[in-house]
């Protein structure tokens, strides 16, 4: 059951050389794959059989870790997008790419493995997670390793390590935020990201209603031959008079800008014309462009 716990940033200060990684660890239970990380039944290695190489998560950006220190607080620390870009720049400087041992245990240093590989998914500059991954959290760390010691790769095939675990010196800043108000920001963020799909309007003048029952009536007229199924879809809706979604409404004002000069109200057995009406014509082209700037979207 999570606990509401304070929360830890845990980073490295680039101008300190005591706080860095130093090492990262095959373990079978790396700390980041615990029960309430965002990603979900993801397996922490994918194997390439042919080249004997192991991809995984080295480090999960905004994924809160349980701690208990010695005198037995418990808290949470998280390594942010803006700590792992600094962490990745610090294991690089110091040639830091070749150490790995098993289990945090100094005295099983691994010497057949390699980096081959080090990214950092950062969605701003399109550089996206591989599709395995497509689910780990922005600003995540994920490496590669070529693996010619065999039986450190038996082990890993067999299950006995299943993921990475990065270990090194680090500060720590207490952050305001605690367990709860970082799960309640991230549904915050994922309620915006669906805005557009769960707000509702149903506002436009009647003569968008009437232009897709025209539509509609001299569709059935030429036969059923100008509309797409979306377009008798749409006028239904406008003719009935039903809520519209922000999505429908983009697709609304983009459809009736670029189809309007098919649209000749003199010839009403032409398609353009027809299909046009379908949309609501020009009141829902009006309708639609004055909605988007009033949500602030054109």
């Amino acid at each position: 059951m999570l606990k509401d716990l304070p929360i830890y940033e845990i980073m490295i200060d680039l101008n300190d050389e005591e706080t860095t990684v130093e090492f990262n660890s095959l373990v079978h239970d790396p700390a980041h794959e615990i029960s309430f990380q965002t990603f979900s039944n993801l397996k922490r290695f994918i194997f390439n059989e042919e080249e004997q190489v192991i991809t995984g998560v080295a480090i999960s950006a905004d994924t809160p870790i349980y701690r208990i220190d010695p005198s037995g607080e418990e808290y949470y620390v998280v390594f942010t997008k803006s700590a792992i870009k600094d962490i990745i720049h610090d294991y690089a400087r110091r040639g830091n790419f070749n150490n790995v041992n098993l289990e945090h245990d100094s005295s099983r240093v691994v010497n057949g493995i390699y980096m081959i590989h080090s990214y950092q998914v950062d969605a701003e500059k399109g550089f996206t997670a591989p599709e395995r991954f497509k689910d780990v959290n922005d600003g995540s760390w994920i490496v590669s390793y070529k693996v010619t010691d065999p039986e450190v790769w038996s082990k890993a095939k067999a299950g006995e390590f299943t993921g990475f675990s990065v270990e090194g010196v680090f500060t720590m800043t207490m952050t305001d935020d605690t367990l709860e108000d970082q799960m309640m920001s991230k549904i915050f963020e994922e309620l915006k990201s669906v805005k557009e799909y769960i707000n509702f309007y149903n506002d436009y003048p009647e003569a968008v209603s009437n232009n897709a029952k025209k539509g509609l009536d001299l569709n059935q007229k030429n036969g059923n031959q100008c509309a797409t199924r979306v377009g008798k879809l749409r006028a239904t809706t406008l003719a009935n008079r039903e809520t519209v979604s922000v999505d429908i409404i983009k697709r609304m004002y983009s459809y009736l800008s670029r189809a309007e000069e098919y649209y000749n109200p003199d010839d009403t057995s032409a398609c353009g014309t027809i299909s046009y009406l379908l949309w609501g014509g020009l009141a829902g082209k009006r309708w639609a462009e004055a909605k988007l700037k009033e949500l602030k979207i054109l």
